[in-house]
């Protein structure tokens, strides 16, 4: 089933300039880029996508990280897309992620562990109406798909 998710290059991906790899990885395994945009988050916005954390301990450190500098917003879709994207990340904690995942590969601390990635049907719904207007999201067809993930029906 084809699904959206939303992905989130957070501040440490921007200032370690890995903007670029990070998403070629997600087109290379034949994911379609439906949304992208650079944003300064500010605390409003920040609280909003945290709402869930929101009375934890983490949470105000949350904030911070996530307004400390400019990052990159997009939504991906795809054939199960959702779980594509987590098993692409990697675990939380870098240090529990596989080699070969984003985390794995490039990230050392969970505090500065570069993406956020939606967990599930309905927070990717309700992330991707936080970080996008119905009209920032571009439907359009690619003839690579039907030699990614083969025709529709």
């Amino acid at each position: 089933m084809t699904e959206r998710t939303l992905v989130l290059v957070k501040p440490d991906g921007v200032q370690r300039q890995l903007v670029g790899r990070i998403i070629s990885r997600f087109e290379e395994r034949g994911l379609r880029l439906v949304g992208l945009k650079m944003v300064r988050v500010d605390r409003e916005l920040a609280e909003r996508h945290y709402a869930v954390h929101r009375g934890k301990p983490f949470f105000e450190g949350l904030v911070a990280f996530i307004t400390s500098s400019p990052l990159v917003a997009m939504v991906l879709e795809g054939p199960g897309a959702i779980g594509l994207v987590r098993t692409m990340v990697g675990a939380t904690r870098p240090s529990e992620a596989g080699p070969g995942t984003i985390r794995g590969d490039l990230a050392i601390e969970m505090g500065q562990n570069l993406v956020h990635a939606s967990d599930g049907a309905e927070t990717a719904a309700t992330e991707i109406s936080i970080w996008f207007t119905p009209t920032e999201l571009v439907d359009y067809e690619r003839e690579i798909d039907r030699w990614v993930i083969g025709p529709r029906s």
